[in-house]
This record gives C-alpha cells, structure tokens and sequence, in this order.
C-alpha cells in the first residue's frame, strides 16, 4: 500500500488505538506504550499489503495480536523475575557485578542509549535501590510492565557492552547552518535562527533531513548520548521543526538549502540573465517616466529622481507575480507555530567553496512589510547591498515608522520626552538634520489618493515577461530540486514559484540597472533611506 495511504489510515485510527490500549490495560502510561507498539505494528503491515479491504477489522486483529503478545511477554519477564519487593526483580550475579564495577563506563554509555523510560527505570531499580512497587507507583505503570522493561533493558545492554558503538558522520564532522531565516510571520519566540541557535539543534534537524530517524538514531548519528538529544527534539517537535512519525521516528519538517558551487554560478547566471531582460524589456521604461512619478504628488528626498527609482524599481518588482505560476499556496505550505508563528523555516548549510561572484553584492532581505491600522501606516522595504542596512528582518519595525508618520504629520515634538526617538530616526536615517532642520529621508505618499497614484502610474508587466516568468521558474525548480528529499518537495516548489517578483531575483535588477548607467549610487547620507516607501492613509 502507498505510503500516503497508510499515513491517512494511521492518522484516522490513532484514538481508538489509543482508547483499545486504555480499555485493556486500565493504566496511561501502559496505554500509550501498547497503543505505540500497535500502531508500529499496523503502520509495517499496512506498508506490506498491496491492499486492505476491510480496514477496521485487518487493524484491530492486529492490535489484539499485539495485545495478546504483551500479555505473554509480561508472564515471561514475571518468570524470570523474583516477585518480592526486597530482592532483586532479576537475580543476576554477573550482571550485579557489571553495575558493582563499572567497567571502563561501558555501562553508562549504554545506559544512556536506552529509551527514556527504560533508563528512568534502570537507575531506579539498579542505582537509586527502589522496588518493582515503588518504580510502577512513580512511573504510573503496572508491576509486571516495570519487570518487561527491566528484563529488556537487562538483554539489551548486555548485547550491547563489548559492542564498538559507531559514530555517525555529523558526530565526526557536523554541519553548521547559515541564512537562517523564515518566510512568513515570525512568533514571540523569533524565528528559525532562535530555534536553532545551537550547533546540537541545527545538526538534529540535518541528521532527520533526509530520513525519518528515532532518538536513538538521531544520538547515534550525532555521536551523543539520547539524554542530551531527547530533550531537544521534544522542543523543535512542539514548534513544528520536527514532525513525529509512525514507530517513534522524527522527520524535518523545514526547508534546507545544500549549497554548491555548481548550484550558485547556475544560480548566479540565470538570474544575471532575467535581470537583463526585465532591465531591457520593463525596468528602462521607469527612467523616461520620472517626471510622471512625480507628478503624483510622492514626496522623494531632495526631489531626486535617482533616489525615487532606488525605491520605485525593487518596490515594482515585487507586483511582477502573476497567480497562475502558483503550484502550492500559503495554506498548503506554511506552518503554525505554538507561539503564534506562521512560516516556512528556511535554512542554508554553510560549505566553504569558491564562486566567480561576490555573494555579498547580491545579498537581500525582504519584502518587509510592516503595518498599522490604528495608524493609518503601510511601510515596504527591502535590504540590499547599495542600502547599508544590516539586512535584518529585527531592525525593520513598525515603531519607527509609526513614529515617522507623526513626523511627517507634525505630531512628534522636539522636545525630551522624544529625544531617543530622534536619535534612533537619525541612526536609522530616516531622518537626516539639514541648515534648514529635519528632513525625511524615504519615499513616502501622504495620503491615500498620492498612494493610489503612485501605484496606477506603475507600468503594467507584458505578456512576454509573463512567459519568461513562467520558464524561469520552471529553471530555478529544477535546479533547487536537486537533493532534496521527497517530503520538502512542495517547500521547493513554494521557493521556486514566481521568482520573476522574488526578492532575491531584486538585487540582479540593481546590479544591471547601475551596469546600464540607468541607476547611479545614492550618496553615503541618503544610503540607509532608499529602497523603503510608506504609504499614510490620512482620509
């Protein structure tokens, strides 16, 4: 049976899965432990069948099966086992002597490979001397399951003592991620880069890349110990990092960029090539127009049409999508976030290679778009090289732009209680001081009728940037899709959409139009102001 088909089942049958458990066992935590191993057991015969024609009846067989198993499984450990709370639940010398002795830590290191519960129950019973009664009391399980998990814990570590533990390759040589970043609404708890500040994070979410793992599989990979990874991954699960999966199995649940210096110059020379084209076919036409720009009333600094098109020309390009090369939407591709989050995270692996271009020229962040309906703001930027913004989501913030409007409007007095204010609006350069006082230092419109305007008198993309978008993105998807695992497909797709008003096709678009000697380089103190347009709605 396909994959997708079995997800679906399991996903319709975990609650009475869950309530069968319950119902037979009459204990939570033993609940959850059978109805885990039932649906493993569902999950692999699901996979193996062609078809299931019947399939309520085909999956409670199974659990009753499974049920029946455990039961047998328990009546074995209680034979092997001595009832009584003063004695050990498992008279073993040799193993006793193991744990008196500690060889070499061997113990320790296999203790802590096994599962959380099986290792909460081991140092209980063997280093902290409770009893079979006190264990089950604490733990919430039954006498005989505490017994079952001992004696497994017992086969399991004695397999695994003289055994040489292999270190997976991020335990020898791990990743490091960069570019961490989100598409869509970050949460209270930030973004990507705050989730997955820590090199053991970051490796977690690589090593479940590209294949469902478990905890253990995840440690072993990494080279850790599961203390120091189950913990971690109980986090990155909770805010949609990681997605669990049927067996106790973890999957990556992001978008992960594997750079080469094949993928960037393919990259680097597509781009470079559409950007010509739209300089050619659609951006030259904005430089015999700057006197109609103006004439819709836009306030530009100094009344400079080069810093007018250093905002007006990447503010166009991004109205440069066309909803017909959408092949997945927001609904489809965006995940909520338990703090009020709602993105696809996005990360780039950091390898060291060579490339024919400066990557830092075409650097870029954006579209930033910050809003208040209370009052009356729309402010859009974008950061690229030419801006000398740090080219960070964290400093674009509405405050400031909410603070500039009462600029603009005569509402915001020079006086103390504004100081900082001012000083962070001149940092920012939003404002700069002239002999006459202060100037606004952005694109802005003053009020709805100017905004309206000011975007009617954008041209309109032709039919033949409309196929180009189409085949442009047909490129970048083949080129993103290389390496990336099946699951992260409609991410890949989502990325290579309608790049033609991407931001990141933007600073190619800069870089020809300055290359054209149609742009020119804005001046160091009007540098921080361009690429950034506020709308104010003053009707």
């Amino acid at each position: 049976m396909e994959k997708h088909l079995v997800d679906r089942i399991i996903m319709e049958y975990v609650r009475p899965l869950y309530g069968f458990a319950l119902n037979k066992t009459g204990n939570i935590a033993e609940a959850e432990e059978l109805a885990s191993r039932i649906t493993l057991e569902v999950y692999q015969s699901l996979l193996r069948k062609p078809e299931v024609h019947d399939p309520a009846s085909y999956i409670f067989k199974i659990a009753h099966y499974v049920w029946a198993r455990h039961i047998g499984e328990n009546a074995r450990v209680s034979n092997h086992a001595r009832l009584e709370d003063h004695e050990p639940a498992y008279g073993d010398a040799g193993f006793d002597a193991i744990i008196d002795r500690e060889t070499a830590g061997e113990l320790r290191r296999e203790i802590a490979f096994l599962s959380r519960q099986q290792r909460e129950i081991v140092i209980k019973y063997y280093y902290g001397g409770m009893s079979i009664r006190d264990i089950a009391a604490s733990t919430g399980l039954s006498g005989g399951t505490v017994k079952w998990h001992l004696f497994e814990a017992k086969k399991e570590l004695r397999s695994n003592m003289n055994a040489i533990r292999s270190i997976g390759n991020l335990g020898v040589n791990p990743i490091r991620m960069a570019g961490m970043g989100h598409c869509g609404s970050p949460g209270s708890k930030g973004d990507t880069a705050d989730f997955l500040s820590t090199t053991l994070r970051q490796n977690i979410a690589y090593a479940a890349y590209h294949k469902p793992l478990t905890i253990r599989e995840i440690a072993e990979e990494l080279g850790v110990s599961p203390v120091f990874v189950e913990d971690e991954v109980a986090v990155l699960e909770e805010y949609g990092f990681l997605d669990r999966l049927p067996g106790g199995k973890y999957r990556t649940n992001m978008y992960i960029e594997d750079p080469s210096a094949a993928k960037s110059e393919a990259l680097h020379r597509l781009f470079g090539e559409y950007a010509g084209f739209l300089v050619e076919r659609y951006f030259r036409q904005f430089f015999t127009m700057a006197e109609a720009f103006l004439e819709t009333g836009v306030y530009v600094p100094g009344g400079d049409a080069n810093l007018l098109m250093w905002s007006l020309a990447p503010y166009a390009g991004k109205l440069l999508t066309f909803p017909e090369l959408d092949r997945v939407t927001v609904e489809e591709t965006f995940v909520k976030r338990k703090d009020g989050g709602h993105y696809i995270a996005t990360a780039r692996i950091a390898r060291d290679f060579e490339v024919g271009f400066d990557p830092g020229l075409y650097m870029v962040c954006g579209d930033m778009e910050r809003t208040s309906d209370e009052h009356g703001i729309y402010a859009w930027q974008i950061d690229t090289h030419w801006c000398g913004r740090e080219g960070n989501w964290r400093d674009c913030l509405l405050s400031d732009f909410v603070s500039l409007g009462h600029f603009i409007n005569g509402n915001l007095p020079q006086n103390e209680a504004n100081l900082d204010v001012y000083r962070r609006l001149l940092d920012k350069q939003y404002l700069i001081r002239t002999d006459a006082g202060y100037e606004v230092n952005i694109v802005y419109c003053r009020d709805r009728r100017t905004g309206e305007r000011l975007r009617a008198a954008i041209p309109q993309p032709s039919d033949d940037i409309r196929k180009a978008a189409k085949k442009l993105d047909e490129e970048v998807y083949r080129i993103h899709l290389e390496g990336q695992p099946e699951h992260v497909r409609p991410y890949v797709q989502f990325f290579s959409q309608n790049m033609m008003g991407n931001s990141f096709l933007r600073p190619y678009v800069l870089k020809a139009l300055l290359d054209a000697g149609l742009l020119k380089a804005p001046e160091p103190h009007r540098q921080k102001g361009i690429s950034t347009i506020l709308f104010i709605n003053r009707d």
